[in-house]
């Protein structure tokens, strides 16, 4: 990945010239854009896209998460029909539908009561990322679980302590 304007970004946040951003550099970074997010959110990002596990992310795990966030904001715009601001449940469905996860209703209530701190019934689109994050660090973990991809696990308690603990609290 060899984008010469992300490198410059990088380059630009990377206040300690270390080749990796930590958290609160990301944190700044995120910021920039106009995407506020507390330290935890960050972290979890963070976790989420660094392929070694440092709790950093070097380059090209930096362009594996802009270019996740990119696609998540786009999905956001396509699916915010009556363009609020705000995806409905409805809206939310289709949009995660279209990103590979079939959640059933009661699961996807589950998603949307979780993310959705102010109780409107519906996700701005920063509650939309923190969603799509959970979904994808859910998967990558069920994943791990889940070696012959038959859509079932068992865990015996340690594992599921493990697993919940690497999917965080978003």
């Amino acid at each position: 990945m060899g984008d010469p304007q992300l490198q410059a970004w990088f380059d630009a946040i990377d206040i300690d010239h270390s080749g990796r951003l930590d958290s609160k550099e990301l944190q700044r970074a995120l910021a920039m854009g106009n995407l506020h997010y507390g330290l935890n959110d960050v972290d979890q990002m963070v976790r989420a896209f660094d392929v070694g596990r440092s709790r950093s992310l070097d380059f090209s795990d930096f362009c594996r998460l802009h270019y996740f966030l990119v696609n998540v904001q786009n999905s956001f715009q396509t699916f915010d029909r009556d363009r609020s601001g705000r995806l409905t449940p409805d809206e939310v469905e289709h949009a995660l539908q279209q990103a590979g996860f079939q959640l059933d209703g009661p699961a996807m209530m589950a998603m949307i009561s979780k993310f959705d701190p102010d109780n409107s019934g519906s996700l701005s689109l920063d509650e939309y990322i923190r969603t799509c994050l959970f979904l994808q660090t859910a998967a990558r973990t069920f994943d791990a679980f889940d070696p012959e991809r038959s859509g079932q696990v068992h865990l015996r308690f340690n594992q599921f302590v493990y697993a919940a603990s690497h999917v965080g609290a978003c």
